[in-house]
């Protein structure tokens, strides 16, 4: 969704320019100080003066229209900034001002409902602009987001074809579709189980007792790392079960890793006899992932978001972070993505210190105040001041008390 990202953050001033210069007369006391408040992109005060003058004039639908091209210009601001909430409730009042459908202020509803991960809000928004706007391809491509997490592919590449249609250059769209196509191809014949909270595919019907002892466990983790975290996700979470050859042809995931979550969890399934107490710690670990995700999205650094999910599998087997001989490595070194790691000396390292600074941070500060560190990463707030918020000490005190503690 980059590309979407990068797009919105041109539309502000543009848009609410040409609105502004071609206002009628009736907006022509408040026109000048409006046009020198955007110029200085204050937003706030362009939308002050314009409430008042709309509250002065209720059946001027001229003043509306600019008024609601003010709140859509602020609103696409506060999206690219990640204010989703913000940018939510600006479209909604731009929509309440307009005196007719503009395609603009659905596609900005339907990404911004869709950032927050409300889904069907998205939907009913999106499928509104592609109507009004059959030339833009960027509802399409959202729409094809949405079907892709909820596990729904043939809906997803459907959505995905339109889009390229009409935007036939998008590298990053030609290169979810070709994965959603692959996908496809293996899994079109899975056998699909649908809950309120989870969505499992798995391949054959002989295969139906191993779907429902998944679903079992995962049902647990839900309430489990639900309440350690504090969060319950609102949309169902799509989880895939595949042979060794599928997971790793689909996900190029090196051979020591036992599933992922990439939107989706994926567990590559082998024959013969299954360890249920290891399959229950692996989907309780990438579960957590996405309850993370769902959260934080990608701005919780490695170390964390990996300690975290080791640290759940509590609830299936003890776990303690086993650091060994290896050679130490700083926290802030372990923000890049351990699937990337040749050596599995340091794989297996890098994954110990991660839960070793999470148990570490529990037994010092408290499981609730993890949830909260979680969701203030999240919410836009850099790690040293989450740090400081959830434990009252620096992101370096941090350290250095975990890496003393280490030594006793």
């Amino acid at each position: 969704m980059g590309n979407i990202s990068g797009m919105i953050k041109t539309l502000a001033l543009t848009v609410l320019f040409l609105v502004i210069w071609a206002a009628p007369s009736t907006a022509e006391d408040v026109r000048d100080v409006v046009v020198n408040a955007i110029n200085h992109k204050d937003y706030d005060q362009a939308i002050k003066l314009l409430d008042k003058a709309v509250s002065d004039n209720a059946f001027d639908d001229e003043l509306k229209k600019l008024a609601g091209m003010a709140y859509n210009a602020r609103a696409w601001c506060r999206t690219s900034s990640d204010d989703y909430e913000g940018g939510l409730s600006d479209f909604k009042r731009a929509r309440a001002l307009e005196t007719e459908k503009q395609a603009d202020t659905y596609l900005g509803l339907g990404y911004a409902s869709f950032r927050l991960k409300e889904y069907d809000d998205a939907l009913y928004y999106l499928y509104d602009e592609v109507y009004l706007d059959q030339k833009d391809g960027r509802g399409h491509q959202i729409i094809g987001e949405i079907y892709y997490q909820r596990g729904k592919l043939t809906d997803a590449v459907k959505e995905w074809e339109l889009a390229q249609i009409l935007m036939p250059d998008d590298e990053v769209l030609k290169e979810r579709l070709a994965r959603a196509r692959k996908e496809l191809g293996v899994e079109e014949s899975f056998t699909k189980k649908e809950t309120y909270y989870f969505n499992i595919k798995y391949e054959g019907d002989e295969k139906r007792e191993l779907g429902d002892l998944v679903l079992d466990t995962l049902s647990r983790a839900y309430g489990e790392v639900g309440a350690d975290l504090d969060f319950f996700p609102k949309e169902p979470v799509t989880v895939i079960l595949y042979t060794r050859k599928q997971f790793t042809d689909l996900t190029s995931a090196p051979s020591w890793s036992g599933g992922i979550f990439d939107g989706n969890i994926r567990i590559p399934i082998g024959g013969g006899n299954i360890d249920k107490e290891i399959l229950a710690a692996v989907l309780y670990h990438e579960y957590t992932h996405a309850v993370i995700h769902m959260q934080a999205g990608n701005k919780v650094p490695t170390w964390l978001d990996e300690g975290i999910a080791q640290y759940e599998e509590h609830w299936v087997r003890g776990a303690k972070g086993d650091l060994g001989a290896a050679e130490f490595v700083p926290l802030s070194g372990l923000d890049g993505s351990f699937l990337a790691m040749s050596d599995p000396a340091k794989v297996k390292q890098a994954y110990a210190e991660s839960l070793s600074a999470v148990e570490f941070y529990v037994d010092r500060f408290g499981k609730y105040n993890l949830g909260k560190l979680v969701r203030m990463l999240g919410q836009g707030m850099d790690l040293s001041d989450a740090i400081h918020e959830t434990t009252g000490v620096s992101m370096q005190d941090f350290d250095a008390l975990w890496s003393d503690s280490l030594r006793r």
